[in-house]
């Protein structure tokens, strides 16, 4: 009788023939990005097996990050050259060299930098980061702004001009693809479907700084034709001194945005090389007050309320663009800086998913899969017709190209540290009873040096019935992260390895031997029979019985159906 476990059944006879033919299994946890959004992250991870003596004893390798991940990486710094101080700028440069020291021996970084003011300029191209180069891409960062849009703040075409360089390298994947913007967080220009950059221009006069009154309350010679932002801070937040998010966060604040820009479109968004900051000159007869460009667009003194202004729109745009970025499954970090207003601290909190990062925690996700303090536990497999048990003695543990020495503490219990040094960077404790260990990180876990650990596991009972079986090496395996910042993170599980064990049918059963035909009683009178020189067969109602024929072509029948079923069993 054959006879498999459920999950092979459903899998099929063509999967159970190639699982045998492989030999071993490898079951790979595709890389994602790591700290995406604050407190939750997927860490890139494998963990294979294979039979290092066939039906015996198996080799389980556990791999951080996974042993199919790219360790390149691209990064981008996006640079607001409006508000970046001395300490910001500083820190980016030290994140640098940090990330020199730290990767040295990596398949490759690669660094590129855009600047904005007015629009998006790419100061440097992505392009490898090593030792001999990260003078220059300092200086790209220190540099400022070196396009042609000079005025204006533009984060939307920052961000966009970004996201086309990383879109354009498809050999890093998209999980070690980073975003770094440093701004203040204020913005008011965006870059229309048409490439042009735009501003939205309000109707302002300085008798009416609020914009309590109505249009036509005021004389037109009064009003001013602006597109920036202070303006915007004294019709939007009429109580604030400062930039303040209006109606106070920024979830209602956005929603606010959204029906503005649904209603509006690209109502009042005007080219801003063509009108400029201010457009009051190019578009107002002095005289009267009278609008003297026809296709001059503003949004009307006192309304404000209904309408996305030019800052609002901007937000809107950069945010969307920062939201495209993170759909890609690329890494955004945003850093703030030269501003501590209520608008500049909630709009960029809000980018990182409602907290703040500076540039340590942000060389420390790009750097490492997850901190010092981060563990595994992992118990053997075990099923109804199977058991596997831990080899202790056998666990070796490798970062990158280091193999690491390990060393004995107890019974069970080992450490696993550098030759020649006495600090443990890895620690191993079995569980004999439960037969589940725990491994423990001293150290955080590199992106650019993947942490091995390898063990045996030896079949310590198989299944014993006829068939084709999948033997899972661990019950369960999980990866309990914390990030450099000691949080703990959410519990990760391995995918669980299975090596395929036949146990085969038994041999073919010997055919059993003929019986001694019953011998016909000799006639009493011999009848003359004539045989042609052919020798054809006596026929029936000659005096040669046709019992034995009979007998044996039935005998016959008999063995082939039974070496046709032992083969039909076999296969199967």
């Amino acid at each position: 009788m054959r006879k498999t476990i459920p999950s092979l059944r459903q899998k099929g006879i063509l999967a159970l023939a190639c699982a045998a033919m492989l030999g071993a299994a490898l079951f790979i946890a595709l890389p994602a990005h790591a700290w995406a959004d604050a407190g939750t992250w997927t860490i890139s991870k494998s963990k294979t097996a294979t039979w290092v003596d066939e039906g015996k004893t198996a080799r389980v390798t556990l791999q951080l990050p996974s042993s199919e991940a790219k360790l390149s990486s691209d990064i981008v710094f996006v640079v607001d050259n409006s508000s970046c101080g001395d300490d910001a700028i500083n820190d980016a440069k030290a994140t640098l060299d940090k990330l020199v020291a730290e990767v040295a021996g990596a398949d490759q970084v690669k660094v590129g930098v855009v600047s904005f003011r007015g629009d998006g300029h790419v100061e440097k191209d992505l392009s490898e980061l090593n030792a001999g180069n990260v003078d220059a891409f300092k200086g790209a960062i220190a540099g400022g702004y070196t396009g042609d849009l000079k005025s204006g703040t533009n984060m939307q075409d920052g961000l966009a001009k970004a996201k086309a360089m990383l879109d354009a390298d498809t050999d890093t994947p998209a999980n070690r693809k980073h975003v770094i913007l440093v701004s203040d967080g204020l913005t008011r220009l965006f870059t229309a479907e048409d490439g042009m950059v735009k501003d939205i221009y309000y109707q302002y006069s300085y008798t009416d700084p609020t914009s309590q009154q109505a249009a036509s309350e005021i004389d037109p010679k009064n009003f001013v034709y602006f597109g920036m932002i202070d303006e915007w801070r004294q019709a939007r937040t009429p109580g604030s001194a400062t930039y303040a998010m209006p109606y106070g966060d920024w979830d209602t604040y956005y929603a606010h945005l959204v029906e503005w820009v649904a209603n509006d479109g690209d109502t009042y968004a005007r080219d801003f090389k063509t009108y400029g900051n201010d457009a009051t000159s190019i578009v107002k007869d002095p005289a009267t007050g009278a609008i003297t460009d026809p296709s001059f667009a503003f949004i009307e003194h006192g309304t404000q309320a209904d309408h996305a202004m030019a800052p609002d729109r901007a937000v809107y745009e950069a945010y969307t663009v920062w939201q495209a970025l993170k759909g890609e499954g690329y890494a955004c970090y945003a850093v703030r800086t030269g501003d501590d207003s209520d608008f500049s601290v909630k709009f960029m909190n809000q980018l990182n998913g409602g907290m703040p990062l500076d540039f340590t925690q942000i060389a420390n996700n790009i750097l490492y899969a997850c901190g010092a303090g981060s563990k595994i536990t992992d118990s053997m497999g075990k099923g109804e017709s199977y058991d596997f048990d831990f080899v202790p003695g056998t666990a070796t543990v490798s970062v990158g190209d280091e193999q690491l020495e390990a060393t004995k503490e107890s019974e069970n219990a080992w450490s696993f540290h550098s030759t020649g040094s006495p600090n443990a960077r890895f620690t191993l404790t079995y569980d004999a009873d439960a037969d589940a260990y725990e491994f423990t990180a001293r150290e955080p876990i590199s992106n650019f040096a993947p942490v091995k650990l390898t063990y045996d596991v030896a079949l310590a009972k198989a299944p014993t019935e006829p068939g084709d079986y999948e033997l899972a090496t661990n019950t369960k395996a999980t990866l309990l992260p914390v990030n450099s910042a000691g949080v703990q993170g959410a519990a990760e599980d391995f995918d669980i390895p299975k090596l395929a064990y036949t146990v085969k049918a038994p041999s073919d059963p010997k055919t059993p031997e003929k019986k001694p035909e019953a011998k016909s009683p000799a006639p009493t009178t011999q009848t003359a029979t004539k045989t042609t020189s052919s020798g054809t067969m006596p026929r029936t109602g000659d005096p040669m019985s046709s019992l034995p024929f009979v007998a044996t072509a039935l005998i016959a029948a008999a063995a082939i159906g039974t070496a046709a079923g032992t083969r039909v069993l076999k296969k199967h």
